[in-house]
Parts: structure tokens; sequence; C-alpha cells
């Protein structure tokens, strides 16, 4: 399992294991198991699980170190790199596994936070909120007020959106918190070194996925249904092709300021290079959206009684 794991990482990254060396590292591994399965059963009996647990993380650990000093002689450079990542990923996890009882709210709690609020919850919210900034106004018939003041209307725009997302960031950032003191008291570990990082990733998806909400709102009223097409296609569908057409994914990039957290790097596998090029992506992506709902504001005229015949 752990060298058809690897070889697949390498597969993603175009360096496919030769024969000779699949067969070598097989035979590392399986050395290596087994030394330290015997290891464990030899050593004296635990007085307590966190003594067990202990002795197991560190035979975790040492049995990691003996791999990654054998595979040397077999792997190339940059094969090499890549299974310093895999080791560091395995042996985080593995002590993981060994500190923590059988069953335990802390994966359910990370994949709440993660997959269902922070990459479901937290888009929709912003795309809804966000789309709304003009539809809104034309279901009122109010946008004619607001366009007579001495204000163009990319800066009327601007000014909204700007509004709307401090809004947005207050409010995530009160639920975050409410979420991480509820994993708090749930004795959730590791959640004070994922709480900055989390943060910084939300401030920069919050400005994203609203300009987004916000340009696709100008396009049409239907602007969720766009979105949850748009996740499909780009996010889902796109965003995890092995390519660098994944760049396109805003969740990509997402992932990759995340994957930097020890605790989210034992249950998701996601590649933490480039953090700067995904900072960089969110912030252009945030511009795009918004210049284009500007410029579709600016030029195209919208008036009440024909979006109320839609």
């Amino acid at each position: 399992m752990q060298l058809n794991d690897f070889s697949r990482r390498l597969a993603r990254a175009d360096l496919p294991l030769k024969p000779e060396q699949r067969t070598r590292l097989l035979q590392i591994f399986q050395e290596e198991f087994a030394r330290a399965e015997s290891e464990w059963h030899e050593s004296p009996s635990a007085e307590s699980a966190k003594t067990d647990a202990d002795r197991l993380s560190k035979q975790f650990t040492a049995c990691y170190e003996r791999i990654g000093d054998r595979v040397k002689t077999v792997l190339d450079e940059r094969q090499l790199k890549q299974f310093q990542r895999f080791e560091k990923r395995n042996v985080i996890l593995s002590q993981n596994r060994a500190k923590e009882p059988a069953w335990n709210w802390s994966s359910p709690f990370y994949h709440w936070l993660i997959d269902f609020y922070f990459f479901i919850i937290l888009p929709l919210s912003c795309v809804r909120a966000s789309g709304a900034l003009i539809r809104d106004e034309l279901q009122a018939d109010t946008l004619g007020f607001l366009t007579t003041r001495p204000l163009s209307r990319a800066r009327l725009l601007a000014a909204e959106y700007m509004s709307q997302t401090a809004w947005l960031q207050i409010v995530f950032l009160v639920e975050t918190l409410l979420i991480f003191a509820a994993g708090t008291l749930r004795q959730i570990p590791a959640l004070g070194a994922l709480m900055p990082v989390f943060l910084a990733a939300q401030l920069l998806a919050v400005a994203a996925w609203s300009a987004l909400g916000t340009f696709l709102g100008l396009v049409t009223r239907r602007y969720i249904a766009i979105a949850l097409l748009y996740g499909l296609i780009v996010e889902m569908g796109i965003g995890r092709i092995p390519t660098n057409i994944n760049t396109l994914s805003l969740m990509r990039h997402l992932k990759t300021l995340l994957a930097h957290n020890p605790a989210l790097q034992a249950i998701y596998e996601w590649a933490g290079a480039g953090v700067p090029l995904s900072v960089g992506a969110l912030m252009l992506a945030t511009g795009v959206f918004l210049s284009l709902a500007a410029l579709l504001f600016t030029f195209v005229e919208y008036h009440h009684t024909a979006e109320m015949q839609k």
C-alpha cells in the first residue's frame, strides 16, 4: 500500500518509477516494516497507554528514517524530494494515529470544517450575498437613485463590493472563532496552530468568492445556478486534473495555503509548494472578477421592468 501510494504520487509529478526501482523499494519497505514490527513485539510491554503511544510514535519515526536513508541509492534527485514529502506526511499521520484513541472527534471535525464549511458553506454564502448587490437594487427599483449620484458606476460597484466584503469578513470571522471554540471544548488537537493559517486563507477566500458572486450577479438573475455549474466544471473538474490547468481552480490555491498545517496534512494529501503563487492567483482572480463586473455594470443598461419580466 505504501509503495502504491508513493508510485501514484510520482506518476502525478511525471516522475514514474522504473521496474527495477519499484522492486528495490518494495524490498526496502518490507524489510524495514518487518524490522519495526519485530522490535515492537520484542520490547517490554508499556505501563500505560500514553507510554505505549510514545514508544510506538518513536518507532514509526525511526522506521521511516531508515527507509529514507536506504532509498537515497534507489531514487534520483527529483524522486527523492517527492519521497521526503511523502515520508514527512506518513510520519505525521503515523504519530497522530499512535497518540490518539481508536475513535475520536478529530477527523470528523476537520472534515466538517474544511470540506463542508470552508469549501461549501463559505463560497455559496459569499456568492449569494455579493450576487445580490445589484440584483436587489433592481428588484426594489432603487438602482436609478444610486446611479444619479456624482459617482461613476465602476466606483459605485467597488464601494458596494468593499462594504459587502468587509461585512462578510466580520461574519465569517465570528463564525470561525465559534467553530474553533467548539472544537477546543471537544478537545480537538492542534487547533491553535491551524487558526492563523485558516484565517489567512479565509480572508483571501471571502474576497475571491465575493468578487465571483458580484460578477455572476451582473451576468444573470440565476447566479446561484451558474455558480454551482462553475463549481462542478472548474473547481470539481478542472481543479482535480493533475496538470498546470488546475491553477484555474480557486480551491486548488486555497488547499495549497492550508497544506502547511501538520494536522491537515495528516488527513489530506495536498501539495504545499507555491504559496506565493497561490496568494497571487487568488488576488488576481479577485481583481479579474471585479474588473469584469465593473465593465458590465458600466456598459450594460439594467432596467427594473426588463428584469421583472425575465
